[in-house]
């Protein structure tokens, strides 16, 4: 005599509930930012005119600061990384379009929680998983020219 076992709702419907929780926590990801658009963009070569956007001597080696172009929406991080070198990025978050601040050695989105390396712009905590827009700058005579 051979029995069939069908199985009953509440065994479908749980296992079902677990295979989609899984895959969405799957989905989610571990909030690392190791994705293939995550990569350092090239330092653009300076063109066009400049803007000024701050004093060389108000941004101290090592730090960053947010900049907006007069009269524009638009928004900027600057670091200062050596005493010749400073580098620029959009300050818009990858993740979310929340706007990217300076933080503790590198840029912090507060929305998400997202960091980028003031170093290159690449994402490296959080969700956010695209490494910031980066943007022509230089010191000269004393200032600090963007190349929007």
């Amino acid at each position: 005599m051979s029995t069939t076992v069908h199985p009953c709702r509440r065994l479908v419907l749980g296992s079902t509930l677990a295979v989609g929780a899984a895959a969405t926590l799957t989905a989610c990801g571990d909030g690392s930012s190791a994705a293939p658009n995550n990569n350092a963009q090239a330092v653009p070569a300076p063109s066009g005119d400049p803007v000024t956007v701050a004093e060389a001597v108000d941004l101290p080696v090592g730090t960053s600061v947010n900049v907006a172009r007069e009269g524009s929406k638009d928004a900027y991080l600057i670091y200062r990384k050596d005493e010749k070198t400073v580098l620029a990025y959009t300050s818009v978050c990858t993740h979310a379009g929340c706007r990217v601040g300076p933080g503790e050695g590198d840029f912090h989105c507060p929305c998400h929680d997202s960091h980028f390396s003031a170093e290159d712009g690449t994402a490296t905590a959080g969700p956010a998983r695209g490494a910031l827009t980066r943007y022509a700058a230089e010191i000269s005579d004393g200032k600090i020219l963007l190349y929007p």
